[in-house]
């Protein structure tokens, strides 16, 4: 196994984690104040890691735009969704919504790049919304009343809302390869884009009556879920990502990347101290099936 296909797995078990840690902060927050909040705590992780690193400070001019353009589509609207699935689902329906991000490159590649849509790519996209609807609807035991395995109503909303927090992870990626193909440091364009990120976020802040009116210390009850949330998702997930793009072939690391469906089903295991059931192994198992065949 190459060292990108080593550095992918480590980002899809640390997005696992980081998912975890932010369903609670998403719910008591809000969506869009917890984003607010994580990307201060994830630039503030970055800043020691880029030391520890050795990075350079220093960004070529060419990349600065696709860097905050992909953190724009990637993490200022393709996080908030992510959160407002993960409030409204809960991490196991919401990370295999999430990696429909794969299937979403694919179907970027053909619309934009005019790569060719073959059948079996066709395959691979009609799998990962198999998956997703099998997840969806029969991934829940009955009996289970945990908060991970709830599901607010309406439906439609909370899958919605994962479905375009994939696409928005899919589109960054795209605009992000080139970038980091040609050199970029991965450590430093992560914290360009959770810079830019927190500063778009905290500039609609005077307009978001929900964040102004929550009790002072509604955040400082949620610190520990936030930084671990900050650290896992924003800066060290999102660093071993970039790291794989330098020099990974963009569809095996989205493949490998994508495999959080199945990384957080012993985590729910381990939780409601209930075997997931059969629907929720079968529909993640879809999902890594429609990234799989992108390979082919």
């Amino acid at each position: 196994m190459e060292t990108a296909h080593l550095l992918a797995l480590g980002a899809a078990l640390s997005w696992t984690i980081a998912g975890l840690f932010g369903h609670a902060p998403a719910r008591a927050l809000g969506s869009l104040h917890f984003n607010r909040i994580r990307m201060v705590v994830a630039a503030l992780w970055l800043c020691p890691m880029i030391g520890i690193a050795g990075a350079p400070l220093s960004v070529a001019p060419s990349h600065i735009m696709p860097i905050l353009l992909s953190s724009l589509v990637g993490i200022v609207l393709g996080d908030y969704f992510l959160f407002v699935a993960m409030r409204r689902l809960g991490p196991r329906i919401t990370g295999i919504l999430f990696a429909t991000s794969a299937p979403m490159a694919a179907m970027l590649g053909w619309l934009i790049l005019s790569e060719a849509l073959s059948f079996v790519t066709i395959l691979a996209l009609l799998s990962g919304f198999i998956g997703v609807g099998l997840a969806v609807l029969y991934g829940k035991r009955k009996a289970v009343s945990h908060i991970w395995e709830s599901i607010e109503p309406p439906l439609w909303i909370g899958v919605g809302a994962g479905l375009l927090a994939a696409f928005g992870q899919a589109a960054g990626v795209l605009i992000l390869r080139p970038v980091m193909s040609e050199g970029a440091d991965p450590w430093i364009a992560s914290l360009i884009r959770v810079l830019f990120a927190a500063l778009c976020l905290w500039a609609i802040y005077p307009f978001d009556r929900q964040a102004r009116t929550l009790p002072r210390n509604s955040a400082r009850s949620m610190s520990s879920h936030i930084i671990a949330n900050g650290f896992f998702g924003l800066s060290f997930g999102v660093a071993l990502m970039l790291m794989a793009l330098e020099t990974g072939r963009i569809a095996e690391v989205t493949l490998l990347a994508s495999l959080s469906p199945v990384m957080v089903l012993p985590f729910i295991w381990w939780q409601t101290k209930l075997v997931p059931p059969f629907g929720a192994w079968l529909g993640a198992g879809c999902v890594v099936v429609s990234s799989w065949l992108l390979l082919l």
